[in-house]
């Protein structure tokens, strides 16, 4: 790792990945100073002018929540938007987010559903997540219940509460995938361990008729 004299020796050079490092330092650093964030903005500043992608996207973040800088969305939106053409998955999902709740852009969710579609196959969970629920429920795409459901075990298998939550669903109730109470058990419960509230009725739900169940069976012997 180098050390932060041998960054700003790179900075004062013009190096954008320099510039960017020592911004990230600022922003999200062990020692960082209270006025951290407005300070990383001007390196990130710095940095995006010369296309950084990462710098271009933390400025993105920064105008999008108010960090460092007075909250701007068409900022935000456009320094998404740079990013997202270089090629940075997060940067697609929060723009397709944008896109499909009208969310500093008009909305427009048949667009939000193309930006969530690059971001879920570069890997990005909440976007493949995200995308089965569009794919769903028909928003900003035709309904298409098989693909929902690979969708959510993409995101499922990266251990996305949400998505384990919908995978459950799906099988509970045989949508995109053959009904099955055991895997649907599997995934809400996968969901219940991680918090997820709905998840944890369900199982508790099935836990009830378990016992229901096997209560009955013990009467009849």
């Amino acid at each position: 790792m180098e050390t932060t004299r041998v960054l700003k020796r790179r900075a004062s050079a013009g190096d954008a990945d320099a510039l960017f490092r020592l911004g990230y330092r600022l922003a999200f650093g062990r020692n960082r100073p209270r006025n951290g964030r407005r300070r990383a903005v001007s390196y990130w500043q710095l940095a995006a002018a010369r296309g950084h992608v990462r710098a271009l996207f933390y400025l993105g973040c920064s105008y999008d929540h108010g960090q460092g800088v007075r909250r701007d969305l068409r900022k935000a939106m456009k320094l998404y938007r740079q990013a997202a053409d270089a090629g940075h998955e997060t940067a697609q999902y929060n723009l397709g987010f944008a896109y499909v709740h009208g969310d500093g852009v008009p909305k427009n969710p048949s667009l939000g559903v193309r930006w969530y579609r690059l971001a879920a196959e570069a890997g990005d969970v909440n976007a493949q997540r995200d995308l089965g629920y569009c794919l769903h429920e028909g928003v900003g795409v035709s309904v298409d219940h098989r693909e929902a459901a690979g969708w959510y075990r993409r995101a499922a298998d990266q251990g996305d509460r949400k998505a384990q939550y919908n995978l459950g669903l799906s099988y509970l109730e045989g949508e995109g995938v053959v009904c099955s109470p055991r895997w649907a058990r599997y995934w809400l419960q996968k969901a219940a361990a991680q918090g997820h509230a709905r998840s944890k009725v369900l199982v508790r739900r099935f836990a009830a008729q378990q016992h229901a169940a096997a209560d009955g069976a013990s009467r009849r012997r």
